[in-house]
This record gives C-alpha cells, structure tokens and sequence, in this order.
C-alpha cells in the first residue's frame, strides 16, 4: 500500500465492512424493539424509518383505514413482496372450507413484510407490520419538488385518496355492519338474483312497496334545491351525492346498489357508526334487520335521537324488519316521525301456500327420483292451514329426508309420471308429507293453544276474539298493532348547518378471508 499518495481522493481498507456487505435491516429494529418493553412501538418504528431512508417522504396509515394490500390485489396497484432486502414474518395455519365434506386450504398472516409497490407510475416502498390487534402501513415515497422529509407526500395522499375511494365505493357490494362496515360482494351476488317475479306477496302490496322507494328517491332529487340555505352548502351536497347517485337514477337498483345492510349494532357507538355511514353514502337504503335486537332499552334515546334530532337524515329510506311488534317501544313502532310506514305481513293464505309448493315443485322438477306432480300443490296448501313459511320449509326438508333414508333402505318409491295417478296416497312425497306435517301441527298445539307461528318459531300471543275469516283477520289485527296516519314520505329537514361528520371506521376484505387470515 506504499504506492498510495496522501493526495488521493480515497483511502483502502483492507477487508469489507460487514455494514458495506450487508446493509442495515429494519427488521433488526423491529425485533429489537419487540423484545423489550416500548410505550410507542410506532414512534419507534417511524424514527428507524427515517433513519434508514433518510431521503423519503414517510407517510404512516392504518390498515382498517386504508387497505393498500387489497387495492393492489383488486388490480388497482402492483405490490412485489421483497424477501431479499428485509424478512417476512408470517402466521400460518389450516383454513377449513365454507362447506363441509370439501378440503381446506393453508392460510398466513403477515407481521412484517416489505412491499415494493407500483401505483400509476409511481414507485413506493411499503412496510406492513402488526402491532398489537392493529395493522400499519409505512409507506416510503420519494419527495416531489418542495417536499421535505418531514412534511407529508402530495402523491402518497393521492393513493390513499384513491384507495379510500375504492373501499366506499358501491358498485357491486353491498355494506353490511356487523359490529363494523364491511363490504359484501356475494351477498350483492345473491341480491342480483332476486326478482320480484319469485317473491310470494300480494301484487299490491309488491306494487305499493316499489312505487314507495321510487316516490322516495324522486322527491330527494325534486326537493334538493330547497333543502339548503346557503349556495356553498348545496354545492357540498350535491357533491356528496354525485358519486352514489348514478346508482339510484334507476328505481330497481336502489336496493342492490345502495344498501347498507345492519345485522348487529351494540351500544351507542355502534349506532353512531352506522348513521354517519349512511349519511355519508347518502341517498340511500338503511335497513334494520330484527330492530327490536337493536333498539333496546339502553339505546332506545339514543337512536331516536339520530333518527329525528338535530343532525341531517335527508335521502336515508330506512326499512326495518321484527317478528315482534309488540315488544318495541311505543316511541318507535307507533310515532309517524321515525316509521311513516307499516306493513304486516300475516300468516300466508291457501293461494301463497300453494305458490310456495309450486316454488319447491320446480326446485325438485329435475330431480327423477322424487315424483311431484301439479295437483298435489293445492292438496298440501290444504293441510297447512296457520304454517309460516318457515314451517312449511321446515315440512319439505323433514319429508325429503325421509324419503331419501328410505330409498337408501331400498324402499319402493310409489307413485306413477307426474299427472298418470290422482290417487294421492300412491305418491311417496304426500304420504311423508302428511306425517310431518301431523307432526309439527302437535308441535305447534302443545306448545301453546293461545299461540300463532311466526317465521323464527316462536309465536307471538293472539287475541281470543281474532275473526276466522282471512280478510277479516287481516284487518282485525292492523287494527290492534294500530296504523299511522297516511303520512307523505320525506327526508327528515334542518336548519343546523352543515358540518363534516366523522369519518366510520371499517374494515375491507375483498379476497376470500376467514377470521383474518388469507390465501
């Protein structure tokens, strides 16, 4: 090394650094700061970051909040997992099948995992990392002209706009709360079958409930303008129902394209949770399923309160469902302000039981080994007088089961071509028909002589002096749930000005997913 020159620009070591060979890791850090106690595992983590990039724009985002992972995975972003640079740290486990009898699959976790991450041309690093029950993205951005390190990344708010923009978006899911928002693909799936051609319901009453949602939706739209007192607050209005309105313009996509779906909401916090939501994607369906589980005496003001108080409701229809009128408060089921409408929907007639046994003669026309001609439709209408639907499944499940454990047992099936014999009693399916059905009639009448069926099996007390005709026995009982006043249908009216509601928390998962884990 004697032919070096103190003039020269460099020096020679004579070995390799081990930090020249390889380079810090993160991870280094993190597992440090995990194998000790921290007060601020994240404060700790965003100063390692800077440290180790000291030339980005660091940007920290929750993922409940802001799901870069599943944006990358609908096809909106590019995420290339870098396991030479960093470890991944990763749970993994069985994951069973939805369905019984099919083979499950190996599902992980990730704990820790760096992401190079490509988004409309630009290049991001993305560090995933789960402290505690909670997900954090890091995500590393280099700063555009006038940014500093320590300030926030224009482009990395763009991404998180676009990705917050996706998870409220609301085509093609429906938003179901369950103790928090998520978005449901195959319950829309399963809407975007329905017709109102195969529900079982009066023609009226399908005509007066598609013409009430229609008459909603186009009063919000007429009455808009006058509902605001200020320019600039109508124009942040119109701005906030620009995006979901091109989904009710059409009055039979109301329901699959605008529904927030509420299975379960506990406690005020959960309700405040969901009346933000829905005036956020604001016009649109809230609808409350078994309200009586909901409104409880615990938050039954609180409730009222964000149904009729101070705050905005305008273009919220909401639509709730109960097997139990007579347990809800007077305040909700009786008042015109919270419910302008009610329905009751009585015990199917013989004509809605013979419809609903054509429905499960066409499920099983396919199947040869069950013989169900037309005729015997109207004949088990007739012998389940005061069965709800829900018994009446109950009876076709019950009957198809033994008949298909006594043809395992090589029993004769009976019973010629459809229509060939209209001897009912040669016919296996009403034979074990009338037995099940005989069944779940003393079911029915040990249970409690003064007691009806309803849909969840349990019945609601009847009056002793209920009429035995079917029309008259309809109107006798809207007379004691009582009826509110022809009301028009409107959205509810303020003149508090408008202010920004707090954004609800919610977690998205468009891939298939079970109790947190991926595959």
């Amino acid at each position: 090394m004697d032919f070096l020159t103190s003039s020269e620009p460099f020096t020679m070591v004579d070995s390799p650094s081990s930090s020249a060979a390889y380079p810090h890791q993160v991870f280094t850090d993190y597992r440090e700061m995990y194998s000790g106690k921290s007060s601020d595992l994240d404060l700790q983590i965003t100063a390692a970051l800077r440290r180790q990039y000291p030339s980005h724009v660091l940007t920290v985002t929750l993922e409940g909040n802001c799901n870069l992972l599943a944006f990358a995975g609908a096809g909106h972003a590019t995420a290339f997992l870098d396991d030479a640079t960093e470890p991944v740290v990763r749970w993994r486990g069985y994951v069973g099948n939805a369905v019984r009898g099919q083979p499950g699959q190996v599902g992980q976790q990730i704990r820790f995992a760096k992401y190079h991450y490509i988004w409309e041309s630009v290049e991001f690093i993305v560090y995933n990392m789960r402290m505690g029950f909670s997900m954090f993205n890091y995500v590393l951005c280099e700063p555009l002209p006038g940014e500093k390190k320590e300030t926030f990344s224009r482009i990395t708010d763009e991404l998180i706009k676009a990705v917050g923009e996706w998870q409220t978006s609301i085509e093609g899911f429906v938003f179901v709360f369950d103790s928090y928002w998520s978005r449901n693909r195959q319950l829309f799936e399963e809407v975007q079958k329905a017709r109102w051609e195969d529900v079982i319901l009066d023609e009226e009453i399908k005509k007066t409930l598609t013409e009430l949602v229609g008459r909603f939706f186009d009063s919000t739209t007429a009455l808009l303008p006058y509902k605001m007192e200020k320019e600039k607050l109508m124009e942040s209005r119109q701005r906030r129902l620009r995006r979901p309105w091109s989904a009710v313009e059409a009055r039979d996509n109301v329901p699959r394209s605008c529904g927030l779906y509420v299975k379960a909401a506990v406690g005020t916090y959960q309700l405040r949770n969901v009346f933000v939501m829905a005036r956020r994607m604001a016009p649109c369906l809230l609808i409350f399923e078994d309200i009586d589980t909901i409104v409880t005496q615990s938050t039954r003001s609180y409730f009222f309160n964000e149904v009729d108080g101070l705050e905005r409701n305008d273009g919220i229809l909401m639509i709730a469902s109960t097997n139990h009128l007579d347990a809800l408060d007077p305040g909700l089921s009786k008042r015109p302000s919270r419910f302008d409408r009610k329905y009751l929907f009585p015990l199917p007639s013989e004509a809605e039981r013979t419809l609903y046994c054509e429905y499960w003669r066409q499920k099983l026309k396919s199947n040869k080994s069950v013989s169900f001609p037309q005729f015997l439709c109207p004949a088990i209408a007739g012998i389940t007088d005061r069965f709800s639907f829900a018994y009446m499944k109950e009876a076709f499940v019950a009957t198809l089961l033994i008949m298909a454990s006594n043809r395992s047992r090589s029993v004769a099936r009976g019973g010629g071509p459809d229509g060939d014999d209209d001897d009912l009693d040669s016919y296996e399916l009403w034979k074990e028909m009338k037995a099940q059905v005989k069944l779940l009639r003393e079911d029915m009448d040990s249970s409690n002589p003064s007691k009806t069926v309803t849909d969840d099996h349990v019945g609601h007390e009847m009056p002793e002096d209920i009429p035995d005709d079917e029309d008259e026995r309809t109107r006798f009982l809207q007379g004691k749930l009582g009826r509110t006043r022809d009301l028009p249908l409107r959205g509810r009216q303020s003149t508090i000005p408008f202010r920004e509601q707090t954004t609800p928390s919610y977690n998205v998962s468009d891939g298939q997913s079970w109790a947190g884990w991926s595959f």
